[in-house]
């Protein structure tokens, strides 16, 4: 058998905004899109990985009436608007049946990972990668934090 050597960590970002820290918390409107945080990535060669991982805490508020949120986060490249580029996408949500006969706050935690290969004409370029969240369906959501968006360069 063949060994094979370890990847080295080519390089390293990460970006993290703690609970309650900057606007947060901060509440979604469904169906726009929101920038979180973001972190900028250079591949050295087209054999390197670009590994990401994330994690976004939530809340919903539980009003006595059914709630079906879904959130959906992306990790965009270019930009954050819906028109630029996704490289990653994942959804999270929940269901609570109405009629529970309280008004509470109830926390979640989304965490994600995602590996890619780099864009082979971006290769010694510096790619800015953003973190965004959509909301879709009923309940009162907010982005509580910790929000995280740390990526690598494996070579």
């Amino acid at each position: 058998m063949r060994n094979r050597p370890m990847p080295s960590i080519l390089q390293y970002a990460t970006q993290e905004v703690p609970a309650g820290g900057g606007s947060l918390p901060l509440g979604l409107t469904q169906g726009v899109e929101i920038h979180l945080t973001s972190i900028w990535l250079t591949a050295t060669s087209s054999t390197n990985q670009l590994q990401f991982w994330g994690n976004v805490g939530w809340a919903l508020q539980l009003l006595n009436q059914a709630v079906s949120p879904q959130l959906t986060f992306r990790i965009r490249t270019g930009g954050f608007s819906p028109t630029d580029p996704i490289v990653f996408q994942t959804t999270d949500s929940e269901l609570f049946p109405g009629n529970m006969g309280f008004i509470t706050q109830v926390s979640f935690n989304t965490s994600f990972t995602h590996t890619q290969v780099p864009n082979p004409t971006l290769i010694g370029v510096a790619i800015p990668y953003f973190l965004t969240v959509s909301y879709f369906g009923l309940g009162n959501v907010a982005i509580t934090g910790p929000i995280n968006l740390t990526g690598q360069v494996l070579g």
